[in-house]
């Protein structure tokens, strides 16, 4: 009786005690899992590497979109550009209107998991979760920001998707940036201050600069001016108006060695810099390598892309014969390895230089329009050619050939009868997205003549997101907002003090005046489509001074329409969204 009676108590204990869904679930016990993953600082300090990782994934590092956010702008020409897809690239099922949509939605992702799981940690103080907190909001903000600047409304997600959503919806505008203010107003609170993070990671000021970005969206231009305010009176923060650096006893000025090797961060002594993007050469995981020329290993195509390929221009004789005076790719200032895919419009070229040519940021050392001939004995050959050039340079401002000679590009690079495109195309550039003389010692095939290997068109510094300079003109714009000009000049004048240029007044200050002195200081830095988004002059000023935009239906233009001023929401989106619908911007099939 008692074996019975023991028998049925287990049988008993038995169906009463078995959750067939507890018996299943697996217990990760010595490995990490999704469910154990996020409890360690070490395992917070992973999940915020990924949000820098994808940051440098989207603006510098994706070979494709390299010049997508310039290049649909008020500075760059795309080369040979009636026959490029520049216009029929913003597509519902193009590549652009994915990528950005994607890359944000992981950044923001990524950080609603940081959010979302902080909680449940019980090994991390709260100070620790205030800090991890504040830095995964400064990254969700930041994915918000380039959305809702290139797609308009776009859906608000502020949790972690543990399953399937198929019923997303769009969110407005105005909604979203409360949300990213809110977030960031909580980040600049809780993020460490400057001098307590490592080079590359975001701390106070980083946060304030954003802020006073959403501030603006916003119309608050009060609150716009108490956040850049905070940086620009920051202890730990001040322009840098001396020598500096890796190269300070070389040929130079101060404003391009902020821009020379290994000088951008704060261990360099350059206290500038708010948030750097870090590249490392040949180091694994670094973003930068020599040893081969792969577009999909991570490495930011500055060079490559903005940087002119001399060998293209020939001086044509009054008999039509072309004369190459430039050797490629020669790692000196005319340019690397670059190919020139983008080139300065005639206002970046030399319309923002007008009042003052010679203002340090337009020096032969950051913006040159003088070119070495490497080809010598060519003079030689050609004597009334070496009269017009002695000093050994073309210089586009200055030299005049002889009666019947020429300058024109040929893409081909044929001797006998080049593809000749316009003069227009030999321009200055920026010095910061190359090193000159000082490329990576595995690059050069000739060190003795700078002759570059073919692995090159990489720009091996690191990248500033944030410096100190962009605050001034951030509170300058604010000011001009509020109507406070004489203020907003004060700023500007700041930039023009260390640049040694002519100083301006309250009478010039506008919002065209500081989107020009912004090219002036960030050319090749900011991300001007966000910006002229920002402020709403994206349609005003492409169809204003990109030659190949247009309102019209110009024969010689491409037809620059209103609504693409947004992107499309990508059709892929739209598709997988089937359980709610995601409208389509206005203008797109």
């Amino acid at each position: 009786m008692k074996k019975i009676f023991l028998l049925l108590t287990l049988a008993a204990m038995v169906l009463a005690g078995c959750n067939e869904d507890d018996f299943l679930e697996e217990k990760a016990l010595d490995f990490n899992s999704a469910s154990n993953s996020y409890s360690t600082p070490a395992d917070f300090d992973a999940a915020v590497a990924e949000l820098y990782y994808l940051t440098r994934e989207e603006y510098y590092t994706t070979y494709d979109r390299t010049t997508d956010l310039s290049k649909f702008a008020d500075m760059w020409i795309t080369a040979d550009p009636l026959t490029s897809n520049v216009i029929s690239d913003l597509s519902p099922s193009g590549a652009i209107a994915q990528f950005y949509w994607d890359e944000n939605y992981k950044l923001i992702a990524q950080a609603n998991t940081v959010i979302s799981r902080l909680p449940q940690s019980s090994t991390l103080t709260e100070e620790q979760k205030k800090v991890y907190d504040a830095q995964a909001r400064f990254f969700r903000a930041l994915g918000y920001r380039t959305l809702v600047l290139l797609y308009g409304d776009v859906p608000l997600q502020l949790e972690e998707v543990t399953e399937p959503k198929t019923d997303f919806t769009r969110e407005s505008k105005d909604v979203i940036i409360k949300q990213c203010v809110e977030d960031l107003e909580y980040a600049a609170a809780n993020l460490p201050e400057i001098k307590a993070v490592r080079d590359g990671e975001i701390s106070k000021p980083a946060a304030n600069m954003l802020l006073a970005e959403f501030y603006l969206m916003q119309g608050e231009n009060g609150k716009a001016v108490d956040a850049t305010t905070a940086v620009i009176n920051n202890p730990n923060l001040a322009l840098m108006t001396e020598r500096f650096g890796s190269e300070a006893n070389e040929e130079g000025d101060a404003f391009c060695d902020l821009f020379r090797p290994n000088n951008q961060n704060r261990a360099s002594g350059n206290t500038e810099s708010i948030w750097v993007i870090q590249f490392e050469t040949n180091v694994e995981g670094g973003g930068n390598n020599t040893s081969h020329f792969f577009w999909n290993q991570g490495s930011f195509w500055g060079e490559r892309f903005f940087a002119p390929q001399v060998d293209k221009f020939h001086i044509i004789t009054p008999e039509g014969t072309p004369l190459q005076l430039f050797n490629w790719p020669i790692g000196d200032r005319t340019g690397g390895r670059g190919i020139g895919t983008q080139y300065a419009v005639d206002h970046l070229n030399s319309g923002i230089w007008q009042e003052d040519f010679n203002d340090m940021r337009n020096s032969e050392y950051n913006w040159p329009r003088r070119y070495k001939i490497h080809r010598t004995e060519v003079l030689q050959q050609y004597p009334e050619l070496a009269a017009a050039m002695p000093d050994g340079y073309y210089d586009l401002e200055n030299t005049v050939l002889p009666q019947g000679y020429t300058i024109e590009a040929g893409f081909d690079g044929g001797v006998n009868a080049p593809t000749r495109l316009p003069n227009r195309f030999m321009c200055g550039y920026s010095t910061k997205m190359t090193t000159p003389f000082h490329h990576p010692a595995a690059q050069y095939g000739d060190p003795s003549t700078y002759t570059l290997a073919g692995t090159g068109g990489k720009t091996y510094t690191d990248q500033y997101f944030f410096r100190l300079a962009e605050a001034y003109l951030l509170r300058a714009e604010a000011y001009v907002n509020l109507g406070k000009k004489t203020e907003a000049a004060a700023d500007i004048n700041v930039l023009h003090s260390r640049a040694k240029a002519k100083p301006c007044t309250a009478e010039q200050m506008t919002i065209d005046y500081i989107l020009d002195e912004r090219l002036r200081e960030l050319v090749c830095e900011e991300t001007r489509r966000l910006t002229l988004a920002r402020v709403g002059k994206l349609y005003e000023r492409i169809t204003k001074y990109n030659p190949y935009f247009d309102a019209a239906h110009s024969a010689d233009k491409k037809p620059y329409d209103k609504h693409f001023d947004l992107f499309p929401i990508p059709l892929s989106a739209i598709q997988a969204n089937k359980d709610a619908e995601l409208q389509q911007n206005p203008g797109y099939n």
